[in-house]
């Protein structure tokens, strides 16, 4: 796939992030995090995209930076859900450790402007753990209605999107010109319109302000 056409698949995330945007006022705040990211994601791929095309350079820069601040956003995503809040310690912990992998790998022993890749292997694995045990939790708490669950489907996305880039970096090692390394480069773009879906309809499936209704027939 062309650079463009990666691109325009890359920007399916304008869909979770419109509804999500439409419905922002009534939704409840415990998502915000991840609409946050969402908006992250849409600014990182068009300022990529422009680093590429238009300005003819490297998009590592932005990446690298997106890397950081899409860890950071994740995990305080679930703290707000509560998965880390009764654990302070370990939020903390993972703030401060991948602020200082982030900083080893891109300041002290690389350079910024060069890729990060085992930066990006240690939080999409971090991600899919947090993802999972919030899974657990949800099953044992509400089992009947999972594929209606906000939280449930977010989780599911971050499991498929993280799983896939850590066997995306994985390849990276092998040598970007080989035919599995190839193969595994194009389908990203697919597995990342996929889930954006996935995040269209966990958006959709936000709770709503118990005040909004109240307002909504207050007014009326």
């Amino acid at each position: 796939m062309n650079n463009i056409g990666a691109f325009l698949v890359s920007q399916l995330v304008i869909i979770p992030l419109a509804i999500g945007l439409i419905r922002f006022n009534r939704t409840v705040a415990s998502f915000q995090p991840f609409l946050l990211l969402l908006s992250l994601a849409f600014l990182s791929e068009t300022i990529g995209f422009i680093c590429i095309r238009v300005l003819h350079t490297s998009n590592a820069v932005p990446l690298n930076l997106y890397g950081l601040a899409e860890s950071i956003v994740i995990v305080y995503q679930f703290f707000v859900w509560g998965t880390l809040k009764r654990k302070r310690l370990l939020f903390i912990g993972l703030l401060s450790g991948l602020g200082g992998i982030w900083i080893t790998e891109n300041i002290i022993f690389n350079r910024i402007e060069s890729f990060s890749p085992y930066f990006r292997v240690i939080y999409a694995f971090v991600t899919v753990l947090l993802s999972i045990n919030e899974i657990n939790y949800l099953i044992v708490k509400d089992n009947k209605s999972l594929f209606r669950n906000a939280r449930f489907l977010v989780c599911m996305g971050f499991i498929i999107i993280f799983i896939y880039q850590i066997i995306y970096e994985a390849s990276m090692f092998i040598g970007s010109d080989t035919v599995l390394s190839l193969r595994i480069i194009f389908m990203f773009n697919y597995i990342n319109a996929f889930v954006n879906l996935i995040y269209a309809i966990a958006v959709l499936c936000i709770p709503v302000k118990p005040s909004y209704y109240f307002n909504k027939h207050f007014d009326a």
